[in-house]
This record gives structure tokens, sequence and C-alpha cells, in this order.
């Protein structure tokens, strides 16, 4: 089996893409044309090769939320050389090629061209049941079971009665991925529903998510400050019962990792590896 045919494995037993990924718009004729050529990618924004050459055959495999230096490092001693990563690895948040990449960037794809490995980037919602179970992930891990229906790209939406903000945050903490999250809002209250949002790339692509009537806890990984939060501040401030938390994009695509690497041996016999990933933030007193 080589890279292209893992790939291919893995989109058919994942289901096809949701429609939309997180509020990012569909992919223009200049996207396409910069994530097509050696990268066969399918079209999409995200999914997809996006460092070396996924020709070879695979002989192991890693799956990480993200292939930072140290996970392609560990990747590599363990002899496997087809790393999957949720998040984005090259510094762009599509990952698309650098023409001229700065030396750390330049020293990490040299890296992989190297020693023959290739980067699969696997983060788009995908609709099957192993797909959806995926993009659950984190909130599985937080004791949420079921979100309402609907496209998952959109944002996950589970109904809340008892949970308050402080208790999630607790158990966010507990699952030892991260301990630097972040609030806007009120630490007591019981939103009436939670959503989870990993990452926008366009300024007030989540704000129809958070003003939505049912959701009034938004748990995100990363956000445009001077636009997301900002709104969440003013509706706050206009008493309504909104509040937004910032986990971090290492430790809502860390689950999904592990529960991704649990899946794959269905498709292939290659040894399939997990990795944690380091966020690489702390506290400073």
């Amino acid at each position: 089996m080589t890279g292209h045919e893992l790939f291919e494995a893995i989109k058919a037993l994942l289901g096809p893409e949701a429609n939309r990924h997180r509020g990012v718009d569909a992919p223009a004729r200049r996207d396409t044309a910069i994530a097509g050529g050696s990268y066969r990618s399918p079209g999409t924004l995200v999914d997809g090769f996006r460092a070396g050459d996924a020709d070879v055959d695979v002989r192991g495999i890693v799956v990480a939320a993200r292939a930072s230096t140290a996970v392609l490092r560990e990747a590599h001693r363990l002899g496997a050389n087809i790393v999957i990563s949720r998040q984005a690895f090259l510094g762009d948040s599509q990952d698309r090629p650098v023409a001229k990449p700065e030396p750390a960037l330049a020293a990490k794809i040299a890296f992989i061209e190297a020693n023959r490995m290739a980067v699969l980037r696997l983060q788009d919602p995908r609709l099957s049941q192993e797909g959806r179970e995926i993009a659950q992930a984190f909130a599985s891990a937080l004791g949420l079971r079921e979100p309402q229906p609907g496209n998952p790209a959109r944002g996950l939406v589970y109904p809340n009665k008892a949970m308050s903000v402080r208790d999630l945050i607790s158990r966010v903490k507990s699952g030892g991925t991260t301990s630097t999250v972040r609030l806007v809002g009120d630490p007591g209250l019981r939103p009436v529903g939670i959503a989870f949002a990993t990452e926008t790339n366009r300024p007030n692509a989540l704000t129809p998510l958070i003003a939505r009537p049912d959701v009034g806890l938004l748990v995100a990984g990363e956000v445009h400050e001077t636009e997301t939060a900002a709104y969440i501040a003013d509706a706050i401030a206009l008493g309504q019962p909104k509040a937004l938390l910032l986990v971090g994009s290492i430790a809502m695509e860390d689950p999904a990792a592990k529960r991704l690497s649990e899946a794959l041996p269905q498709i292939t016999p290659a040894t399939v590896t997990y990795l944690s990933s380091s966020e690489e933030l702390r506290e400073v007193a």
C-alpha cells in the first residue's frame, strides 16, 4: 500500500467530507491550484498530503495532533514513514507550499524529504460513523455523548442542563492535555448548550454559532480575538448568557488523533502509533 492508496482507504473508512470546513469558504480556483500538483489533493482546503513523497510504500504510520519536529523525529526513530497530522504543521493554516521557507521550516521540510517520509493533513470532518466519532472525540472525552443532528463542519452543539462552565474547565484540565485555558464570561454560567469548533481562518465565522439561542458556551481551539471574543464580550454586556472558552487547538485535536489511530488498523496492516503532541504553552507567574 502506498501513501496515496492509504489516503483513499482512509476516505472510504471515514466517509465523505462535510459540506463546509468550520465556516471556511469552499476552495476557489487559486486554492485548488495551490493544493494540486504533486500533492494530489482532492480539491479540499485541508485534507491531503502536504509534505514529502506519498508514492512510497507505507512502512509505518504515526498519528498526532500536529506533525511537530519532535513528532517527526520520533516517527523516524520508530521506523514510520507516514505521519498523519490533524493540525497545520508548515506554518500556514492550510499547509500550502512555501516558495522560500524561513530556516526552521526549511530544516523541517528537509528532514521529511531526507528520510523519505510523507505527511498527510487529515482534519476535515467526515460523515461516516467513524468520521463522526473522530470529530466528536474531544467532546466525548469531556463526557458529552450525543450532539444535536447537523453538519459537523458547522460546529458540534450539545444540549446542557447541569454542567457549569467551571465544571467543563475542570474536565478539560483533568484530561492532562492543557492547563492554559482562557475564558470570556462567567465561570458559574450553566449554558443552555455547548458548541465546539476547533478553529477558524475567517473573521466572524463562528459568530453565527455562538449567536444561536440554543448555544451559551463556545469551546474553541483558537479564534480571531478581535472579532469573536469581542462579539461575546458585547453580548455579555447586553445581558445575554454567553461565554467563550479557548483551550488551544492541540488540546482539541489530541483526542481526535488518538481515536483516528485506533480506527486505522481496520484498513492497513502497517503498524499505527499515536503520539501525544505538546502544545508548548505554559503558565508563567
